[in-house]
């Protein structure tokens, strides 16, 4: 038969299976109804994969070069009450950490299973978006309960002054009200996937937020995302920012990135991201780049 015979592609497998159905007017009523369930039931389950690229280097030599790679998937949760449309909760969210690889430098090659292990601590994060586009944890407490689990056993495998250092500055992360230690203001876990736009903006618009790098990184930067440009129904934006605090302390040498949404979407098709500081004697490169997995 000639579905039998259609590429892989889901719409357009549709569009053929519709093609049975006699009448132009039976045909575009159920291609309309089945293609729109299709593109609802897609956009429920956002698969995201970012990869990461971290250099440290001096003057002279590069110190160390790391790569990492985090699959999450992002659930927009079915059945919400409409009780709940008209206040808190606007879109509950879910997000899954399913795999996380890293290939560390020979320096760091012995850490990879202590820090793959850290980075699981977010995984069955559920958040909401509230009406005024807030976006607020909904299960602090079962996140806190993961973490300490996973911190007990860190504690019991790996031993040190620097593992107990680590382990606490996470742990106040984890418990620090400030918006910029949240998973998603870190770019390093979810902080790409939740740029921060609403469903519509025109040329021209911008916000400004608190964003981390990394769990590495102890420096806070303030990020503006700018609507650049349409590209038919995308929209293109800049992402420029500058270190918060004292001046001095440290300097930004390169902070740029480009993202696409579309329009009617929260969440970005892809997003690349370099950002180069200095502090004290020290260089530190990221470069990211996010990019939405198509359905298998």
């Amino acid at each position: 038969m000639i579905i039998d015979q259609v590429t892989d592609n889901p719409v357009l497998k549709i569009f053929v299976q519709c093609l049975v159905v006699k009448g132009c007017v039976h045909f575009l009523n159920k291609a309309y109804h089945i293609v729109k369930e299709c593109l609802m039931r897609m956009d429920k389950n956002i698969q995201y994969l970012n990869e990461v690229c971290l250099r440290v280097y001096s003057e002279k030599e590069v110190v160390s070069e790391n790569t990492f790679s985090i699959e999450s998937s992002l659930l927009i949760q079915e059945d919400i009450p409409q009780s709940e449309l008209v206040s808190k909760n606007l879109m509950p969210l879910e997000i899954s950490t399913s795999n996380v690889v890293m290939d560390l430098d020979k320096s760091l090659v012995k850490s990879t299973d202590f820090l793959q292990r850290c980075a699981y601590r977010y995984d069955g994060l559920q958040i909401g978006v509230d009406d005024a586009n807030n976006i607020v944890i909904k299960n602090e407490q079962d996140l806190s309960r993961q973490w300490a689990a996973i911190r007990s056993l860190l504690q019991s495998d790996y031993k040190g002054g620097i593992v107990d250092d680590y382990l606490m500055r996470i742990n106040n992360t984890m418990v620090s009200p400030e918006v910029y230690g949240m998973p998603i203001s870190n770019y390093f876990y979810y902080g790409l996937m939740f740029i921060g736009t609403p469903y519509n903006t025109s040329a021209g618009w911008s916000r400004k937020q608190q964003v981390m790098l990394s769990d590495f990184d102890d420096v806070m930067f303030e990020e503006t995302l700018r609507h650049e440009k349409n590209l038919g129904d995308s929209r293109c934006f800049s992402i420029t920012g500058k270190a918060l605090g004292e001046p001095n302390d440290c300097r930004v040498n390169k902070f740029y990135g480009r993202t696409q949404i579309s329009t009617g979407s929260l969440f970005p098709d892809w997003v690349q991201l370099e950002v180069d500081y200095t502090k004290e004697d020290r260089c530190v490169y990221w470069k990211y780049e996010l990019t939405r997995q198509e359905e298998e």
